[in-house]
Order: structure tokens, then C-alpha cells, then sequence
């Protein structure tokens, strides 16, 4: 936990902090995260109370032996939607699908589509390129199967949030140059993570945000992400993992692109709009101000918020 340093956070997510007395922070180690994001998982999962009603939820395992959750809303039984692969925040390194079935819970509900939730493999037992190569199996497991649990395998979008967005940009690349170039129609990147704070100085002053981040910002901050991605341990110029190094951003589909503004990961966000919009890519970056990394995690007012701008960006990457 992190000293409540004074910075123009949003009331309601200082009022949450009040509510159990510190500011949540990822530190130390990887071992000690993953105690910490689990014991917070809890707390969340037992302060939003039950799973919102009109989704039904199957628990499976892919042609490679990875965990799924495959979530359909009740809405679109009787017909094909769309389907959409989500991968999990942690830095590569914690969480899963349990610690954010109720965000996917809800963009299912809202955006009536399926999505296929991700248990990818966490680094330090399986380092890069392991979830990578997990996301984009997965992907194609999921496409594959796609109209078994009733989805459209022609209208796919991947989607993450932190590691996870940027495994949704990363997938998409990895699987374009694979051969599958038509496989996924939209990205939908929630906080993505791109630059190592040792090339922040590569990027001409536009990357600020991991500035004076270290026991000030909530969740995680520089020290945080300089531990995931050592631990991950993926070479700094890799094409797919770090994606502002691809070489030809024009091949992106439409793309939305969350941020907030206390996040070390905001001008990550900034920098790949920067880069598609040079590319003329049709995409959206909206950033929402007041509040720190993966905000929507918790119960506040503005997760709502968040579940309903994102429901409605898959629907439009999607063109629907």
C-alpha cells in the first residue's frame, strides 16, 4: 500500500481509499503481487456482490490445455454475435480470469457478444514469448469453435486490459503476419502497455506519465512495471510484444484505445494513437480523467461509466 499522496484523484475513487484506509499499490516482487492482487481480488469481488444477471458462463480448456471462460450473453441465445478473446491485466506476471469476470460479465451483457476469457501463462515460470503465443492459440481455438458456444467466427475483436490490452494489439500482429490477415476485425485496448521505462527517452519527451509515478500513483507505478516487464523478460525491440516497434501500423484494424490520466501506462495509450492516426487507422483513444490504472476494477460510479463507453466501442470496431 502507498501513502495517500495528494494529487486530483477523483472523489468517488478517494472516498473508496477512505473506505479501507490506503491506496492500493503493486510492489516488491512478483510473488509479493500476486498475494496482494489476489487478497484485493477478493475485497472487489465481495464489494460488488452478486454477478450481474443475463450471462451464462462455461468453464473450458483449449487443444493446448489453457483455462477458458467462455461467457454468452442470455439475450442472443436463439442467434449468432459476435465473438471477442479477452486477456486478463498483470503485468504477465499475476492475475486471471476469476479477478475480472465481473468487467467481462458486463462488456458480454452490454455489448451482447460472446467473449472467451484467457488464462494465459504468467512469467516467471513461462517468460516471452509464452503469452503471446498462448493469446494468439487461443484466438484461434476460440474462432475455431466459435459457433459451439454461438458465435459469429466473421466478427471477431480481441480485447485486454494492461498486459492484456497490449497482448489485444499484439495477437492481432503476431497473427497477421502468421498468414491470418482477415482473421480479427476490431481491437479493443484497455491501458496497454508498451514502452519500458528505459525507453521512455526514445520517445522525445511524449512519454511522461511514469514521471514521478513511484509510491504516488495508485495500482501500479514505474518500480511496478520495471518488475513485470524484467520478469516477463521479452527483448525490447520485439516487434509484437512491444508494438510501437511495428513496422507497419497501416495493417491495424479499427481500434479503441482506453486510458486514464493517473496511470504510469497513459502516454503508452498516446503514442500507439499517435502512430495509427499517422497510419490513417480508423481508431479512438478516449481517456478518462481523475483516475488511475484499471480503474474500472473497482466500484465506483465510474466503472458504470466505463462498462457502457466500452460495450458501445466493440459494438463500433466491430461496425455493428
Amino acid at each position: 500500500m502507498a501513502s495517500t499522496v495528494d494529487i486530483p484523484l477523483a472523489p468517488e475513487w478517494l472516498e473508496w481509499e477512505a473506505k479501507i484506509g490506503a491506496r492500493p499499490v503493486l510492489s516488491d516482487s512478483v510473488p509479493h503481487m500476486r498475494e496482494q492482487f489476489d487478497g484485493l481480488g477478493k475485497l472487489l469481488a465481495e464489494q460488488w456482490g452478486e454477478p450481474i444477471p443475463g450471462v451464462s458462463t462455461k468453464d473450458m480448456v483449449t487443444d493446448s490445455g489453457l483455462d477458458v471462460r467462455v461467457y454468452r450473453p442470455d439475450a442472443s441465445a436463439d442467434k449468432l454475435v459476435p465473438l471477442g478473446v479477452f486477456f486478463h491485466c498483470g503485468g504477465y506476471c499475476i492475475g486471471g480470469i476469476i479477478y475480472e469476470d465481473n468487467l467481462v460479465r458486463n462488456l458480454c451483457v452490454r455489448s451482447q457478444t460472446v467473449i472467451v476469457s484467457v488464462q494465459y501463462r504468467h512469467a516467471p515460470e513461462f517468460s516471452a514469448p509464452t503469452a503471446l503465443n498462448d493469446a494468439a492459440d487461443a484466438t484461434l481455438w476460440a474462432v475455431k469453435n466459435a459457433e459451439s458456444f454461438g458465435a459469429d467466427s466473421t466478427k471477431v475483436y480481441t480485447m485486454g486490459a494492461s498486459a492484456g490490452a497490449a497482448l489485444s494489439v499484439s495477437t492481432f500482429l503476431k497473427l497477421y503476419d502468421d498468414g491470418h490477415k482477415d482473421l480479427i476485425s476490431g481491437i479493443v485496448s484497455l491501458s496497454p502497455c508498451f514502452v519500458h521505462p528505459d525507453l521512455v527517452s526514445d520517445h522525445a519527451g511524449k512519454h511522461t506519465s511514469f514521471v514521478n509515478s513511484n509510491g504516488v500513483l495508485p495500482v501500479i507505478d514505474e518500480n511496478s512495471m520495471r518488475i513485470f516487464y524484467d520478469t516477463y523478460n521479452a527483448p525490447l525491440d520485439h516487434p509484437h510484444i512491444f508494438a510501437l516497434n511495428y513496422p507497419d501500423m497501416s495493417v491495424f484494424p479499427k481500434t479503441y484505445i482506453a486510458a486514464a490520466e493517473f496511470d504510469p501506462l497513459r502516454d503508452d495509450s498516446v503514442l500507439l494513437s499517435e502512430k495509427l492516426a499517422l497510419a490513417k487507422v480508423d481508431h479512438k483513444l478516449k481517456t478518462y480523467s481523475s483516475l488511475p490504472h484499471v480503474f474500472w476494477l473497482f466500484p465506483i460510479p465510474q466503472s458504470l461509466t466505463f462498462f457502457d463507453d466500452t460495450a458501445a466501442a466493440i459494438r463500433d470496431v466491430l461496425s455493428l
